[in-house]
């Protein structure tokens, strides 16, 4: 496993913090109730300064602002973190995916002055977008695309395909490209389980229901059984990438599958990655060169080749996976 100063790339989790309710978000209980084992927290600019210095950042090719839970235009110090980093390191590839539906023209103006890459959640036109990206407005989503594109940002196109959207891919991607988005990128959604997935709302009431395209099914099926493999082929797209991920929690882990500590105890996933590995470790702990100095990398290395591969890794980069690159998991 790669060791502290080879690090560079770093998968960040800004905010867990967001406006949006979508569906097949672990932030909420299928669009609807608060997720309880979420806790709202935000990185901020002192505290992004505290976890990474200086040295450490200018070793980096790459930083992503995504996350499991939250979105990046929510947290207040954003703009601040990328300003620093571009600072610190002019050469460094800045990119942030987001919902886009929020935020004053001043905020879209310094993320194209930091020569940030935004990769915008699009998932249809206006009469189908809402339907997953609950509580969004695709209309100030486009005018504030189209502001950042404006202002000489690299704007590109992520496209969730459901059965309710799937006949509009062709004329989002038309679009996409009138606009200036300099890229456009749909993917089908490998969440469902039973064929279809209940959206409720804050009361737990259901309010709708998503429906997956034939590809979807498909690689839903290859999946699970993935999960049954304990020894499967370990390609780690994160280890390849010299990549790390931090959670707004602080936690630090090989990638966003492996940050498991918002799923209920009682999750197989979670379960199983307590029993092998038994530790979240954090940088409110611990500094992020102690967290390699503890072995923490190697300990998840070494379960690829024992016989008692994790089961999220297995699902997320076993060997069974030829589908991948078309779906979000």
């Amino acid at each position: 496993m790669y060791n502290y100063n080879e690090i560079k790339d770093i998968h960040l989790e800004v905010t867990s913090k967001c406006q949006a309710k979508c569906p097949m978000c672990p932030r909420r209980l299928q669009g609807g109730p608060m997720n309880p084992w979420v806790t709202l927290e935000e990185i901020t600019l002192a505290i992004f300064k505290e976890w990474f210095p200086v040295e450490f950042l200018q070793q980096l090719h790459n930083l992503n602002m995504c996350g499991n839970l939250g979105d990046p235009i929510i947290a207040r110090d954003t703009a601040l973190i990328f300003e620093y980093l571009r600072y610190v390191n002019p050469d460094m590839s800045l990119q942030m995916h987001t919902n886009g539906s929020a935020r004053n023209k001043e905020f879209w103006q310094s993320i194209a002055a930091s020569r940030v890459t935004v990769v915008f959640g699009i998932d249809g036109l206006a009469d189908t977008h809402y339907k997953y990206r609950v509580n969004t407005n695709w209309h100030r989503i486009i005018e504030n695309a189209k502001l950042f594109i404006q202002t000489g940002g690299d704007a590109r196109w992520d496209m969730l395909i459901f059965e309710h959207n799937q006949h509009q891919v062709d004329e989002c991607k038309k679009l996409a490209n009138d606009l200036g988005f300099s890229k456009f990128v749909s993917k089908n959604s490998s969440r469902f389980k039973d064929g279809k997935y209940d959206v409720l709302d804050n009361a737990g009431v259901p309010v709708d229901v998503l429906y997956p395209t034939s590809l979807s099914k498909e690689y839903t099926v290859k999946s699970q059984a993935a999960q049954e493999d304990r020894s499967p082929v370990i390609t780690c797209k994160a280890q390849a990438q010299k990549q790390i991920y931090v959670a707004a929690s602080g936690n630090v882990s090989l990638c966003c599958w492996l940050d498991l500590e918002w799923l209920p105890p009682v999750s197989i996933s979670r379960i199983d990655y307590m029993k092998k590995i038994r530790i979240f470790p954090n940088l409110h702990n611990l500094t992020l060169k102690e967290i390699f100095e503890s072995g923490y990398f190697g300990k998840v290395e070494e379960t690829w080749t024992n016989g008692a591969c994790l089961k999220e890794c297995a699902k997320q980069c076993g060997s069974f996976d030829k589908l991948g690159a078309q779906f979000e998991s």
